[in-house]
């Protein structure tokens, strides 16, 4: 599969969210709002999430859209992280002071 991922916005607010992202698989389907979240163990991706409250009264939240499989996931992962490392690199976006 073919990934092109724009980076829409680098965050530097020392929180673990750092940029957020738009990805386009095969030129066919874009999801916009994914996210890049760096913790103490490493950086991931996280898909756009919409909450809910559970029966309990707990706020829940739940991915809008999602790969199937672990490989594509690792594949998706693997593209945008390579984009949101060149961003950062390049600094050809602005950082943003919030999210």
């Amino acid at each position: 599969m073919k990934f092109n991922v724009k980076v829409r916005k680098l965050i530097e607010n020392g929180k673990p969210l750092k940029a957020t992202c738009s990805v386009t698989m095969d030129d066919q389907f874009t999801i916009h709002g994914v996210k890049v979240i760096t913790t103490e163990k490493h950086t991931f991706i996280a898909m756009p999430s919409e909450s809910y409250t559970d029966a309990d009264g707990n706020e829940k939240f739940r991915d809008v859209c999602h790969p199937i499989t672990s490989a594509l996931r690792k594949e998706m992962e693997d593209a945008v992280l390579d984009a949101y490392r060149a961003a950062v690199l390049e600094g050809n976006l602005k950082a943003s002071d919030n999210n």
